[in-house]
């Protein structure tokens, strides 16, 4: 396999080594398109990455899962790799006895996937999924007959001890259980996060901060999201959950600028979003330096998570002015909340009060970002009895605007940035004339 093909993928071939092995035992099949030549690219990581994500997680998937998803990340961050090079890196997983925590709070081995021992059940604890001193996510060396915790480059990094390497003696059940969804054993775990159903942009604080930036950042999924019932949201968090375990080795993620050799600049990343399905996609995307993302903390190579609007200084971020319902990306100075908005403009004056065109509803917020609701042009000050009566209208239910038995507000509320600031200006005439 001498040379390299950019980007290219091909169909599995039938003699296998350690790498395509791993990738076999993570979940890909014979039909699908792997890459070709002797090198790995960024690119062809990044695409091999998008595909996995499409495949059901199982427990015995997971482990392995998690070392080929590190692996891919290594690439995309580091650059091409031969594939001798390749082979080194998954013969480390074997060298060091590297180990991850299950979903099911069983340890296995990451290369292969075969259970070892029973750690506890995965709590959500300080931020992050938890089993005693485990976290979910991360690997460790069972090297010298004890767990212990390693670094990015899988060397053991604390030399305190945090279990014993022992042989479970249920072997049969421990088979059996390797088989089991691993989307089943963290829906338990996250039966404590969501205690109602999720129905507002403050209730996403409760998840994994990784799950809620993704969430909060796909509109269209995100009013999906809202209408689900309690176990459907949890089921969908799980499943989120796994796939951002495997894509950036962490469930936790922290908010960054990105930074790059000049301001205007454009750095290339790998970059997670999600369909109004719900389905993920990680895409190598150039992003603007000094665009304000969600990183997750995971280790080389992790994935962001772009947020949709500028933050209150200008971040350079912000979505497309598309019909879907971004809002636009340039603008007057917004700021991140309505009471930031009043410390910076004052009152609206005697008498007024100040009034959005295009309302701070939860819904609006998730869908054009908070600037784009509290800035200037948006937020106008309005007679006092003025500004009653267009609330007034937007709660009425109005048969002969909207057409449908639901509230002004409501009928609003589905529709573009641009639709809704039309109608808003139109209300506040109509209501000051006393049409409406």
């Amino acid at each position: 396999m001498a040379g390299a093909v950019g980007g290219s993928l091909a169909p599995h071939a039938a003699k296998e080594d350690a790498w395509e092995k791993l990738l076999t035992d993570a979940g890909l099949d014979a039909r699908d398109e792997r890459p070709v030549g002797g090198v790995l690219t960024p690119t062809q990581a990044a695409r091999l990455m998008d595909v996995l994500l499409g495949k059901p997680i199982t427990l015995s998937t997971f482990p392995p899962r998690m070392a080929a998803g590190f692996i891919l990340r290594e690439v995309m961050a580091g650059g091409e790799v031969t594939r001798q090079e390749l082979l080194r890196r998954v013969e480390r997983f074997s060298r060091e006895q590297i180990a991850v925590l299950r979903p099911d709070g069983y340890l296995a081995w990451a290369l292969t996937g075969r259970t070892q021992q029973k750690v506890a059940p995965v709590e959500w604890k300080d931020s992050a999924f938890r089993a005693h001193g485990f976290e979910l996510g991360r690997f460790y060396s069972g090297k010298g007959g004890v767990f212990r915790s390693v670094d990015a480059q899988l060397q053991a990094s604390d030399w305190r001890p945090l279990a014993e390497v022992y042989d479970d003696a249920d072997v049969i059940s421990r088979t059996l259980d390797g088989a089991e969804d691993a989307l089943v054993e963290l829906y338990h775990a996250l039966g404590q996060l969501l205690t109602r159903p999720v129905d507002s942009i403050a209730g996403l604080s409760n998840l994994p901060a990784s799950v809620a930036a993704l969430i909060a950042s796909s509109p269209m999924y995100w009013e999906r999201f809202q209408s689900m019932t309690r176990g459907e949201q949890i089921r969908e968090v799980s499943r989120l959950t796994t796939g951002l375990l495997i894509t950036g080795g962490a469930a936790s993620a922290t908010t960054q600028t990105l930074k790059g050799i000049a301001v205007g600049a454009e750095v290339s990343v790998p970059v997670l979003s999600l369909s109004v399905e719900g389905a993920l996609v990680l895409e190598r995307a150039a992003v603007p330096v000094g665009r304000a993302a969600a990183v997750l903390s995971g280790g080389p190579g992790a994935a962001i998570i772009l947020q949709r609007a500028d933050d209150a200084a200008g971040s350079g971020g912000g979505g497309g002015g598309d019909s879907q319902g971004a809002s636009p990306s340039s603008g007057p100075k917004g700021y991140s909340s309505f009471k930031s908005f009043k410390r910076a403009m004052g009152p609206a004056g005697q008498g007024k009060e100040w009034h959005h065109i295009v309302e701070q509803t939860d819904g609006n917020a998730a869908r054009f970002g908070p600037q784009a609701l509290h800035n200037r042009e948006n937020v106008i000050p309005l007679d006092k009895g003025l500004h009653s009566g267009v609330s007034g209208l937007f709660s009425s239910k109005r048969f002969d605007i909207t057409n449908t038995f639901k509230t002004v507000r409501e009928w609003l509320s589905t529709q573009s940035f641009e639709a809704q600031r039309d109608f808003g200006l139109r209300a506040i005439e109509n209501v000051k004339n006393g049409v409406w």
